[in-house]
């Protein structure tokens, strides 16, 4: 097996992790990261009751986004199967609760997020493992 430098690893996980927000930023941009809410109607302007939805679409993914972060600290204790069950649970809670909205974060969006923890988590894997031969080198 080929070994890189930890320089070298940290700089590919870097990229990586670039090319996936860069991607999660176009979803949040053209309002693809939450799906559903066009079929809600509401009394009064049109344009009002989208900026509902919108203003709410956005609330949303603000929370799924917090907990995301939170899943990215947990995965320091070593947790990428809990990380990855809040994120889902978090998805399904914003689906249930959305009522009348009917919104719900995008597979694709949760794809990224999901795969966002994968490199975080072995990122930290590669770190410890890397401090663990310094120390026996020592």
């Amino acid at each position: 097996m080929v070994r890189h430098r930890p320089s070298e690893a940290a700089l590919d996980h870097q990229a990586r992790l670039d090319l996936v927000h860069a991607e999660m930023k176009t979803l949040i941009k053209t309002g693809a990261a939450v799906e559903g809410g066009a079929q809600a109607t509401y009394p009064g302007p049109h344009a009002t009751g989208r900026r509902i939805v919108e203003d709410f679409s956005a609330l949303m993914l603000r929370s799924y986004n917090g907990e995301a972060e939170n899943c990215l600290h947990l995965l320091s204790t070593g947790g990428l199967d809990a990380a990855r069950r809040r994120l889902e649970r978090a998805a399904s809670a914003i689906e249930r609760l959305s009522g009348t909205f009917s919104l719900r974060i995008s597979p694709r969006y949760q794809a990224l997020r999901s795969y966002e923890l994968e490199l975080t988590a072995d990122h930290l894997r590669r770190r410890a493992e890397s401090r663990r031969t310094r120390r026996i080198a020592s």
